[in-house]
């Protein structure tokens, strides 16, 4: 099977893999931000031209197969296509149900979705993400307790997200200062934490409603929310990302021993599953950030064999550009189990890469 895994010491695949063969119903959730910070501060690999457009574009493509707020769908400076590339193959090739969550894209998708919160994360430099984290939390248990599915995957879309993930990790106890991976090849992690360092500062206290609202993105309580409601229904969960949803267990963690008393993350019902190339970053280490969090909780890969690709644009995931997003990792390792290939994967992207970016 085309998959790393790290750590699955509680059977999870097996479960996946019954829910399948018992026919139970998937769904694939992707919650959607966009951080203030990135108009100034060049925290992220997106272009700041086209940032506050790139979740609107990402889960247009998922959904719709293009783009409607950009000409194209997001691609980086080295010419890597956009992570929802591989997330709208797997939407496709083993017809998964989608749902769009808005938690303050800053452009509206202009694709059927549901909104949570409309105002984009604040400024995590000055240590304003949010006022309601905690309110964002419980309509995150709102949504998982009404979302019909036996098997959930959760992705995310937030620009910049990995520099609040360094901010909450931190800001959480958690030796994350090296750890922390990036959509862009050169990591500006010393800006990064220039940000979340100053942000912090502003936190009133080491709780971590408090810490998110200080570095946090309004993407992380909500997710937070959903497991916490889908695990008790007995629903297992990918986290669907690398070091974000990294910095989601964390926040499981610290609700869960601070309010809950639920043992969530030892459930044996929630994986985190992310791309090869997030995986064998040098500049970073998901592996210890997880097992810092909580050594019950599985770590997967998937593997997408794009080193063979004939599309230089998809090499370049292989050098290190964009590494993962909008699901793509945890979406594909649904689909592995399922019986999709990596070679599936690929032959589609490469088959649709031209109609997507016809006007480049």
């Amino acid at each position: 099977m085309p998959i790393i895994s790290i750590n699955d010491t509680v059977g999870f695949l097996d479960k996946i893999k019954d829910n399948i063969n018992n026919n139970k119903k998937i769904q694939f959730s992707c919650v959607l931000s966009s951080i203030e910070t990135t108009k100034y501060v060049p925290i992220s690999g997106v272009h700041k031209d086209v940032i506050e457009y790139t979740p609107a574009a990402d889960m247009e493509l998922v959904m719709m197969g293009k783009s409607l707020s950009m000409p194209n769908p997001p691609i980086d400076a080295t010419g890597c296509p956009t992570p929802a590339t591989i997330t709208r193959a797997n939407v496709v090739l083993n017809n998964i149900p989608v749902l769009t969550i808005d938690a303050g894209s800053a452009i509206k998708p202009k694709i059927p979705h549901m909104s949570v919160d409309s105002t984009p994360t604040g400024d995590i430099y000055k240590g304003k993400a949010m006022p309601n984290s905690k309110e964002l939390f419980k309509i995150g248990e709102l949504l998982g307790k009404n979302i019909i599915s036996d098997t959930l995957i959760i992705g995310e879309c937030v620009p910049g997200g990995t520099t609040t993930a360094l901010g909450v990790l931190m800001g959480l106890g958690y030796d994350a200062k090296n750890k922390i991976s990036s959509g862009s090849v050169d990591n500006p992690i010393g800006l990064k934490l220039k940000v979340v360092e100053t942000g912090l500062k502003k936190a009133k206290s080491n709780n971590v409603f408090e810490v998110l609202n200080a570095v946090g993105d309004k993407m992380m309580p909500v997710v937070a929310g959903m497991v916490f409601s889908s695990i008790n229904q007995n629903k297992p969960v990918i986290l669907a990302g690398g070091t974000q949803m990294a910095s989601v267990l964390s926040v499981i963690q610290k609700i869960d021993e601070k309010y809950k008393k639920e043992n969530i993350l030892n459930s044996g019902l929630v994986a985190l599953g992310t791309t090869e190339f997030v995986l064998n970053d040098k500049n970073a280490d998901l592996k210890s950030l997880v097992e810092q969090i909580n050594q019950n909780v599985p770590l997967f890969a998937s593997k997408f064999n794009y080193e063979n690709s004939k599309l230089d644009g998809l090499k370049s995931y292989c050098s290190g550009s964009v590494k993962e997003g909008v699901g793509a990792g945890g979406i594909s390792l649904y689909s592995y189990v399922s019986g999709l290939t990596p070679e599936d994967i690929k032959l589609y992207v490469e088959e649709h890469y031209s109609n997507w970016f016809n006007n480049i």
